[in-house]
């Protein structure tokens, strides 16, 4: 085990790390000068298939406590939720219980059937739905809202029943909103709430024993990695919270190594149907290359033959979350952070440590 030092307003934090068996140096050197040049707090995990070949852990956990980031340390993931959530809607649709492309009035006959009748769920997890950004408008306004609690069917009447910006379809926009009326299709559908659907439709067959659903730190999750905005000079902590009629877009957590399994377990096809898998890889706005949920990139440099990766990138609160997988070699990065990284010099590290040389870069 070796250690090194962590000074905050005067209080010197030992904090452990478990150096990785048969670690090559090169790849060592390069995730050290990392965390060195970034003020990296996390985990930093490479693997290929289901196997992990490095994994380290550098940093505080809990400052207070005086803990160190673990290995097995849990963090919020942020919109890795939304590709969560998506991988959930298909397996439901693989069980009969879903359609993509149904309008959702078919699922929630309550809802304004004017609009309720052209958007489907394939709209929504792709962020073509043309609806208005309700909550962000109404957070812009009164920021509490992000620790409200109200039933789901009141939040899809308060902030996701607007009048159409766009025809559905038409064009991407990034819209938290959305994920108000999936959360409500999946619950009415299975009966569930989406914790358990979760936990049942993919944590368990994929033994992610360390994951879960909660709505932001308020759900008490052991083991959690705290959020900081600051460490040094000045300690300071960032609580994230959320409405729990939303934690399909932000509420999951989960282990570097849990999030490995769920790579592995979903992009190498073990868990979806060949026909929903192939849904979660087609890029369905190509201004965004956005699937479902999630992004698929091309990478390409001279020399080298085109390279394909599910890139899904995570930001909530001081969470900050980078989940990449060649989908040729099956070589993954998983970086874990809680506390928030210059986002340039991450998305740099992770190219490097998939090998690639040059990439689509969006805004």
């Amino acid at each position: 085990m070796n250690h090194f030092k962590l000074t905050c307003l005067g209080l010197t934090v030992s904090l452990g790390f478990a150096l990785p068996a048969r670690a090559e140096d090169p790849l060592q050197e390069q995730i050290h000068r990392f965390v060195a040049d970034s003020h990296f707090n996390g985990v930093v995990l490479t693997g290929k298939g289901g196997r992990a070949e490095y994994v380290e852990a550098f940093g505080v956990m809990d400052t207070e406590a005086k803990k160190s980031v673990q290995r097995n340390s849990r963090f919020f993931v942020g919109s890795v939720s939304k590709w969560l959530t998506s991988i959930v809607v298909l397996r439901l649709v693989d069980e009969g219980k879903l359609a993509l492309d149904e309008p959702i009035l078919t699922y929630l006959p309550e809802y304004r059937a004017d609009t309720g009748k052209q958007i489907t769920l394939r709209h929504l997890i792709s962020h073509g739905s043309g609806l208005p950004n309700g909550l962000m408008d109404a957070a812009k306004k009164d920021p509490s809202i992000e620790r409200e609690t109200r039933p789901q069917a009141e939040a899809v009447t308060k902030y996701a029943s607007g009048d159409l910006v766009f025809t559905p379809g038409s064009r991407f926009d990034y819209n938290i909103t959305n994920w108000i009326l999936v959360q409500a299709i999946l619950e009415r559908v299975s009966g569930q709430p989406y914790a358990q659907l979760a936990q049942r439709l993919v944590f368990k067959p994929l033994r992610m024993a360390n994951s879960g659903i909660a709505a932001g730190e308020a759900g008490n999750v052991p083991h959690l990695a705290l959020g900081y905005r600051s460490l040094e000079p000045k300690l300071e902590r960032r609580v994230y919270t959320l409405p729990n009629y939303l934690v399909v877009a932000g509420g999951f957590y989960s282990t570097a190594d849990d999030m490995l399994r769920l790579n592995h377990g979903v992009l190498s096809g073990k868990l979806l149907s060949p026909s929903s898998r192939k849904a979660l890889l087609t890029i369905e706005r190509p201004e965004s290359n956005y699937a479902l949920g999630g992004r698929i990139r091309t990478f390409e440099a001279k020399g080298q033959a085109p390279r394909t990766v599910a890139t899904n990138d995570g930001t909530c609160g001081a969470y900050r979350t980078v989940a990449w997988r060649d989908l040729e070699s099956g070589r993954t990065v998983i970086l874990l952070s809680s506390l928030r990284p210059d986002d340039a010099k991450l998305f740099a590290f992770t190219e490097s440590l998939l090998g690639l040389q040059s990439a689509q870069k969006e805004n």
